[in-house]
């Protein structure tokens, strides 16, 4: 499985080591994405810099299986989450393959008795539903982005898992906490909100 060599002089490739996609396997926070949401990064975006379009509308996933370069958007809104074997080409019906965050890789080593024969079991049916997917998904421009529902969702996914699910976890519940982390998620969310409207945002540099 190889990639071909992209015009540079039309696209920026984010891959390893690219500060942005290294920040993605790096930072622990990602792993909660990643094995409870299924949301994934691709180990190659290519993002158009010939275009004045913000960013999002910029970034294309090519697969190395047929070579078809696919909109980034294809997986946002409806169809970001639910991805934990890889993005499924639209094209070919092969995996795209995906980045792995360090922690969640530490995770999934300690865990394996838990999760390997289920995997063994539903991954080829799961991948048939994935295919299914796409005849629902509705590529949205920038500016109808619900910037502040993604931010709602982000900050009450921390909350349940951080702020409700560890107290749960290790038998020691305290209102007090579970109010002081529903705020500082909240934060969290607004931040995570505002940081993606204004990166998705960004058009090339002329």
């Amino acid at each position: 499985m190889n990639y071909p060599e992209y015009d540079r002089n039309k696209y920026t490739v984010w891959a390893l080591p690219h500060p942005l996609v290294l920040h993605f396997v790096l930072n622990p926070g990602i792993a909660f994405n990643e094995l409870f949401l299924g949301q994934r990064m691709p180990k190659i975006t290519l993002i158009d810099k010939t275009v004045d379009k913000p960013l999002i509308e910029r970034s294309f996933v090519p697969c190395p299986h047929c070579g078809t370069l696919h909109e980034g958007r294809l997986w946002g809104k409806s169809n970001a989450f639910g991805h934990w074997f890889g993005y499924i080409c639209p094209s070919c019906g092969e995996i795209i393959p995906c980045l792995w965050n360090l922690t969640s890789l530490i995770i999934l080593a300690i865990t394996s008795p838990l999760w390997f024969i289920p995997v063994k079991l539903w991954k080829n049916k799961w991948i048939e539903y994935e295919k299914t997917r796409f005849d629902k998904v509705v590529t949205v421009p920038y500016k109808e982005v619900p910037w502040v529902k993604m931010g709602f969702f982000f900050g009450g996914f921390m909350w349940l898992f951080l702020g409700i699910g560890l107290q749960l976890f290790w038998g020691a519940f305290s209102w007090k906490l579970t109010v002081s982390s529903l705020f500082m998620c909240a934060v969290a969310g607004a931040l995570f909100a505002l940081i993606m409207k204004f990166w998705m945002g960004l058009r090339p540099n002329k």
